[in-house]
């Protein structure tokens, strides 16, 4: 090869490398590089740039509240029960049917929705919004109550051959349309995670349901009401092992709850205590239900 051509492929040789070398400095000026360039201004912990990129905040519990936020709304599960005026859970003989298993009488309260209330520095707040409750009463005795006497009223229940008639389940099933009323204070107005909270308040209620349910041993079979001295006062037949009779069994159509509730996180325990009379005036024994619990799932 003669010397000027060897010299022309030299030049055109390092053009070329420089042109090449020139436009891969354009791209990345430009950022039209193929894949991530990490330069110095990259290597901290924020790329707000990466699309998707987690933020502590998109994390549940870490997430940064610019509001206030009562604890309301969510899934609870409490233990219920009543009590005398005393305080006390010992009724009287005259009213063997309220005898309760209370380790078994269980209230579920879900509450979809509230509304907040910021009073001072988001963290002294009102909140109230909208809940249902169903409470199930279940009773140790074999006796049954009836719906549409004067008063409230129970029998014992035996089969046809005069035998106490032992009773698988035996309840009353409450159901209510509540509307908190409530004062919170919160420790951290910014972090829920690592907030403590304590509320005050009361729960109005207005009953929509109720109901009582035996469950028996015989899927199908006759039985008989019995008064304390043993006489019969009433027949009936069950079918499918279940009896379920709905009706108002004289409680009061309202209720009045003072509600108390304290939690940290999202460990939240509440208490209520009804200020009004579970039966209404003159027609049954005068008894406060109330319900202590936790919550499961909150929003």
């Amino acid at each position: 090869m003669k010397t000027s051509a060897k010299f022309f492929l030299l030049i055109s040789l390092l053009v070329t490398i420089s042109l090449s070398s020139w436009a891969q400095d354009d791209n990345k000026a430009h950022g039209h590089g193929h894949g991530w360039s990490f330069n110095d201004s990259t290597m901290d912990m924020d790329f707000p740039f990466m699309p998707g990129h987690p933020n502590m905040n998109d994390f549940m519990g870490c997430k940064k509240k610019h509001r206030f936020n009562g604890h309301w709304a969510g899934v609870e599960l409490g233990v219920s029960g009543y009590l005398t005026p005393d305080f006390d859970m010992n009724f009287n003989p005259a009213y063997p049917y309220l005898n309760m298993n209370t380790a078994r009488s269980l209230t579920v309260n879900l509450n979809p929705f509230d509304l907040n209330v910021n009073l001072a520095g988001n963290k002294l707040g009102f909140t109230t919004g909208l809940g249902f409750q169903i409470s199930n009463y279940y009773f140790t005795g074999n006796y049954v109550m009836l719906k549409d006497s004067a008063a409230i009223v129970a029998y014992r229940v035996q089969d046809t051959l005069g035998n106490a008639v032992d009773l698988r389940v035996n309840k009353m099933v409450t159901s209510y349309l509540n509307l908190p009323l409530f004062f919170e204070y919160q420790t951290n107005p910014c972090m829920r995670l690592n907030s403590f909270h304590v509320t005050v308040g009361v729960i109005a209620g207005v009953r929509i349901g109720s109901y009582t349910k035996q469950v028996y041993n015989d899927k199908e079979g006759s039985y008989y009401l019995v008064d304390e001295n043993g006489r019969r006062v009433a027949s009936y037949d069950v079918d499918h092992y279940v009896a379920r009779t709905r009706g108002a069994y004289h409680l009061n159509p309202f209720k009045l709850d003072a509600a108390f509730r304290i939690g940290w996180s999202y460990l939240n325990l509440f208490a209520t205590y009804s200020l009004t009379e579970m039966f209404q005036e003159g027609q049954g024994p005068v008894l406060h239900p109330f319900t202590v619990g936790i919550t499961l799932l909150g929003w």
